[in-house]
């Protein structure tokens, strides 16, 4: 082994260390956190190799006895084998996006627009429902620069109550995500506070929030209080995960998991908790991170 090497391994073993040990620090005679109600899912998309099948990565998540998992949006060809390999293994599929590429141009801002937003939503709700009913995730469109913030926003609240009725339809729930002004600097929604308002101001019961802490991390952090204001507003509906910098495993960033963990713990959220990000070392890594932070007590 090279010194090179020694130094990568030596570095996933402290990050290991840091997120898997059980919390033994915890102060003495304190009562043991309420045990986890949430189900861990576990996105095929980033922690993978783009060059394996998806139907493959599906069989490993699979093999790490997790039963649910998450995609984006793949060709309507792997899609098949997809399904197949969870029909076969019993698994859960929790969410894909179930909005289009205007999600991130005229969307649901741009009014006069919308109709080919609403086309695409279509088959990503479609998409959604063939794969058990998972979640559809939703991306609200660009913020028009020429157009006052308060017509555009009064146009997405009318958007997603259409879009929620298209949802509802098929039994599917729609889930706003928020992006963050690094990545995604023109996006209208890059906060909590922003998707809570929309969302709660729509009123659409098939309309909730995706709460993706990797995201609203870069954009605005206060994650914990927005975390409990969401929760106990019932507008969150799926949450993910992704630390930062990076967007890998936790425990690799700035974002204290374990508290927030312990949070959904408190607060009884028994929803889906996927990871959506990457791995500093294996899939099968990043995956014993999210079973060990769910498994804490």
């Amino acid at each position: 082994m090279q010194s090179g090497e020694t130094t990568a391994v030596s570095r996933r073993a402290f990050l290991a260390a840091g997120v898997l040990a059980p919390a033994a620090l915890r102060a003495q005679g304190a009562a043991p956190p309420a045990a986890a109600a949430f189900t861990t899912s576990i996105n095929v998309e980033i922690m993978f190799p783009r060059s394996m099948p998806r139907s493959e990565r599906i069989k490993a998540v699979a093999a790490q006895g997790i039963k649910v998992y998450s995609f984006w949006r793949p060709s309507a060809e792997e899609q098949k084998a997809m399904l197949e390999t969870q029909q076969q293994l019993g698994m859960k599929c929790s969410c894909v996006v179930g909005s289009g590429s205007t999600g991130r141009t005229s969307g649901l801002t741009l009014p006069g627009s919308e109709q080919k937003y609403f086309d695409e939503l279509v088959e990503g709700i479609q998409m959604a429902k063939r794969f058990g009913g998972a979640d559809a995730i939703i991306f609200p469109g660009a913020r028009q620069p020429d157009i006052p913030w308060e017509k555009q926003r009064e146009n997405l609240i009318q958007g997603l109550r259409k879009a929620g009725d298209l949802a509802k339809e098929q039994g599917v729930y729609l889930v706003l995500e928020a992006l963050n002004q690094v990545e995604a600097p023109t996006i209208s929604i890059k906060t909590a506070v922003a998707a809570f308002d929309v969302v709660e101001a729509a009123a659409h019961p098939n309309v909730r929030v995706d709460f993706d802490i990797y995201h609203l991390q870069m954009s605005e952090g206060n994650i914990i209080n927005n975390l409990k204001l969401g929760l106990q507003k019932g507008l969150i509906r799926l949450v993910q995960i992704g630390d930062v910098p990076g967007r890998l495993e936790p425990g690799t960033g700035e974002t204290n998991y374990h508290n927030i963990f312990k949070v959904l713990r408190e607060m009884k959220y028994a929803g889906y908790v996927d990871s959506e990000h990457g791995t500093s070392s294996t899939p099968e890594h990043a995956i014993e991170v999210a079973k060990s932070l769910a498994a804490e007590r």
